[in-house]
């Protein structure tokens, strides 16, 4: 069964809440008109009956006075059951001869045979002796109530389709940026992700939602352009040792079949092999981190000693190239991490910094806390530092700040990205310093106990 549609669902809404608001207005204008001639009717006869009734004790029961009142007035008199006195108009009402029967008593109210209406009351004057009966006729204001109950029916249908003509329009009006939006949408492909959707007023929901999808096409844009040049920057760092070992294949071959040669060549290809598989296993840890597949098991762990463990494996780079590593470790600081991921964070900005130092150049590696419950790791060098408009880029994969340098000696460029993921995956920031002097200040913001 095919769901109604939001418009037909707006109006269809629209309308019965119009027709119960009606409906409601309708009853309270009824029961208020209604209210109104019933208290009017009943004043009218209590005004009619009062008067009679102020005559005869004024004129100490004299019967004369009342025909001063005149001939319109609906009233009777009676003296021990006998008829004293009756108006013209009393005379001339359509009563019948059951209703002219035993008319004294309670207050009433009787229809005659002709449709009229009469609104009745009756009552006494002990003193002299007379009973006072006084009418009202009701028949117009019933017949006014009966045309306005019409009216107010007659109301409902006009009402009915005015009430779903407007709807139909309103909700087609209110709509109509969700349909341009639906239009635009259904434009936008994987190749046209720059493109975005219109958004008419801001400030309504519609133009809200518009905007939070605009924000995820932003994102999905930014994702398939980080994944575009991710992709190509993978193909080209494959493709040159994948070329090399083809190279060092074809000039084997073509050599003399001596074993010399054979092992130069096949040593060659296995470096480049090597090569390849630590690209490989680097691509794999960034792939982790992206899923979410990363199994952490954070614990309080001695931050001093986890980063000595770093720079006493990755000492031997810097004797290599007589660089002096000085640490300065603040005493029993911990921080509450995963020591795999964060021990390879420090190792790849520490290889970083030896790569970039000069020769006899001097590394510096401290920890200390920095208050807010947070420590943070400090690996400073000489060397000639990051220009502060690359400092965000040079954690991009693939991102090399010295275009020049060789793979050989400058790596992937994925090892800053690798120490980016990491630091995240633990809750902390990694970035780099404005520092005085040459030289480069990368910090790291770990989470203390």
């Amino acid at each position: 069964m095919r769901t109604p549609s939001i418009r037909f669902r707006l109006t269809l809404w629209h309308t019965v809440v119009l027709l119960v608001i009606q409906a409601a207005v309708s009853c309270g204008i009824f029961l208020f008109m209604q209210n109104k001639l019933e208290a009017m009717a009943a004043h009218e006869l209590e005004s009619g009956y009062g008067i009679v009734e102020d005559v005869l004790r004024n004129s100490e029961g004299d019967i004369m006075d009342v025909y001063h009142l005149g001939q319109t007035r609906m009233f009777q008199i009676t003296r021990n059951g006998a008829v004293a006195y009756q108006t013209e108009a009393w005379r001339t009402a359509p009563w019948t001869k059951e209703l002219n029967e035993g008319i004294s008593g309670a207050d009433r109210s009787v229809k005659t045979r002709d449709g009229h209406t009469y609104m009745l009351k009756s009552g006494s004057v002990p003193k002299y002796g007379f009973e006072i009966t006084s009418a009202y006729d009701a028949t117009a204001n019933i017949e006014s109530m009966r045309n306005l109950a019409w009216i107010l029916i007659a109301a409902i249908p006009c009402a009915l389709v005015l009430a779903l003509a407007g709807g139909y329009f309103m909700a087609g009006r209110v709509l109509s940026p969700v349909k341009a939006v639906t239009r635009k949408a259904r434009e936008i492909r994987a190749d046209r992700l720059s493109e975005r959707l219109p958004v008419s007023n801001p400030g309504d929901e519609i133009g809200q939602l518009a905007a939070a999808f605009n924000e995820t096409l932003s994102r999905l844009e930014e994702s398939f352009e980080r994944l575009r040049r991710f992709t190509a920057d993978a193909s080209h760092e494959l493709r040159t040792p994948l070329t090399s070992m083809r190279s060092v294949g074809e000039v084997a071959l073509q050599g003399p079949p001596d074993s010399a040669s054979c092992r130069e060549a096949i040593g060659s290809m296995l470096e480049e092999i090597q090569r390849v598989a630590q690209l490989v296993d680097n691509l794999l840890t960034l792939a982790r981190g992206d899923s979410d597949k990363v199994n952490l098991t954070p614990c309080a762990l001695d931050l001093g000693a986890l980063v000595g463990e770093v720079v006493e494996e990755l000492g031997v780079l810097a004797e290599e190239k007589s660089q002096d590593l000085a640490t300065s470790f603040q005493p029993e600081l911990t921080a509450t991490v995963d020591r795999v991921t964060v021990r390879q964070a420090v190792s790849n900005v520490l290889h970083n910094a030896i790569q970039n130092a000069p020769r006899e150049g001097w590394i510096e590696i401290r920890t200390a806390e920095i208050g807010n419950g947070q420590v943070a790791i400090d690996i400073i060098d000489n060397g000639p530092g990051i220009p502060k408009s690359e400092r965000t880029r040079v954690f991009e994969r693939f991102y090399r700040l010295d275009k020049a340098r060789s793979r050989k000696e400058g790596g992937f460029g994925l090892g800053l990205a690798i120490a980016r993921q990491a630091v995240e995956l633990n809750g902390g920031t990694i970035e780099f310093q404005e520092k005085e002097g040459p030289g480069a200040w990368c910090r790291i913001v770990l989470p203390g106990k």
